[in-house]
């Protein structure tokens, strides 16, 4: 042990004498601990009997008429929540019976986390762009995408007289353009998202909070089908519906607010602002202009260091799905969309790893103010889009791709004498818009 404490010392490393984490049977003995980057890291030298590999360097053996004196240096670190074995379970471990060796493994991980780091980039302007222009191409060609309702007769037999008569009300009152024009599009935003549910509104709640109710929805199209929207009643758990216009009822209904309030964007200016933040991937700024609070490991992940050492290799998809996410994110909504919310619910899933345990960025409130977490769970619970992203008819319009009167929307008929007095961008309101505004 001394040499290999010699060794270190000399390639400029601070080694300690400490009781080993973890060890075969044998009699106590104490290990050379180096700190390194990461939460609690520390590596670990210790002499041990060892025997070559079958592959190729050294292994860990009991004495035998084989086994030589030998160095066995592991990786230890604060293990995440989930991770199911504790501390003193090494994340990572090599054997040698040479010094040189050993400080070679040790200054290798000491660099583990610059090794890993990425950096976080918005999208490419020129990608955006042409996202933006297919989009606003579908929107604009939206009107002419048939709408079937189809209400099972199986389902109208589960709600009572009073639930039937309030959802034909609801059918009839549908406001179709809203729905054809804001039901989600595909990834390069050319067409309606195949195997997509909008809940539109709660009929039957269900009979436990874990349970499902029986909701009004809107189907998209199959895949490689025809373009075709399908209004129906489905037994839906709402609480993990990412898709949820309950609390939207002027994209498919008709409602008191108008788009400025939809968009939450009575400050102009700084919604501007941070959009631009956002898709420049500035997102830690963004979110600290909003009054976002974020934890440990969502600060890591937004500036690009690896989370910890044992999950170092999810680095660059996590931080390249957590940025690309959060660009359209519209933090300026997030106090009210987890106000009274007790539990942390998932915003996106970052991928990798079992259903058991799926990392993202869950959204919370702490003394009322929202905070992000990264977290690894499996629970239900989702924040709808609407509550957390923006509307991208905002950017299309800062585009110049859409304007404003040609944002379908069906406003409460009180305000039918302001609509009529408005000043879309300068210009005369269509005649389209004037006869969407005489049908309020």
């Amino acid at each position: 042990m001394a040499a290999a404490v010699r060794a270190l010392q000399q390639a400029g490393f601070t080694a300690e004498l400490h009781g080993v984490p973890d060890r075969p049977a044998g009699p106590p003995a104490a290990g050379a601990w180096v700190a390194l980057p990461g939460d609690e890291a520390y590596a670990v030298v210790t002499v041990l009997p060892v025997v070559p590999a079958e592959q190729r360097g050294w292994r860990c053996a009991y004495p035998d008429e084989h086994a030589v004196r030998g160095y066995r240096i592991t990786f230890h670190e604060r293990p995440f929540r989930t991770r199911g074995h504790g501390y003193q379970d090494a994340a990572d471990e090599r054997c040698s019976v040479f010094t040189d060796e050993v400080v070679a493994t040790v200054r290798e991980w000491s660099s583990w986390e610059a090794t890993w780091s990425v950096t976080p980039t918005g999208q490419p302007a020129s990608r955006r762009t042409a996202y933006h222009r297919r989009l606003a191409a579908a929107k604009l060609a939206s009107a002419e995408i048939p709408v079937d309702v189809e209400l099972d007769p199986l389902f109208l037999l589960l709600l009572d007289a009073e639930q039937v008569t309030a959802l034909h009300a609801t059918v009839d009152d549908l406001f179709l353009p809203g729905i054809r024009w804001r039901f989600p599009r595909n990834r390069i935003g050319s067409k309606l998202a195949t195997r997509t549910q909008v809940l539109l509104r709660e009929c039957v709640p269900p009979a436990h909070p874990a349970g499902k109710g029986i909701w009004l929805v809107v189907d998209g199209p199959a895949p490689r089908a025809e373009q075709r929207l399908t209004v129906r009643l489905a037994r839906v758990a709402g609480r993990s519906a990412q898709h949820r216009w309950d609390r939207q009822p002027e994209y498919w209904r008709g409602g008191p607010r108008a788009l400025d309030q939809l968009w939450g964007t009575d400050d102009t200016g700084l919604a501007e602002e941070i959009t631009d933040l956002l898709t420049a991937g500035e997102t830690r700024e963004a979110l600290h202009r909003c009054g976002v609070r974020v934890d440990r490991g969502t600060t890591r992940l937004l500036s690009g260091l690896p989370d910890c050492y044992e999950l170092r290799a999810w680095t660059d998809s996590w931080v390249t799905n957590a940025v690309a996410s959060l660009a359209d994110a519209a933090p300026w909504h997030w106090r009210a969309a987890a106000a009274g919310q007790r539990r942390p619910r998932r915003l996106v899933s970052l991928g990798g790893f079992n259903p058991s345990r799926r990392p993202g960025l869950f959204l919370s409130q702490q003394r009322g103010q929202p905070v992000l977490s990264f977290d690894q769970s499996a629970s239900p619970l989702v924040v709808p889009r609407t509550d957390w992203q923006r509307d991208l008819d905002l950017d299309l319009v800062r585009a110049g791709l859409l304007a404003r009167h040609q944002i379908p929307i069906r406003a409460d008929p009180a305000d039918q004498a302001r609509c009529d007095r408005v000043d879309v961008g300068g210009q005369v309101p269509s005649e389209s818009f004037r006869q969407q505004i005489a049908l309020l």
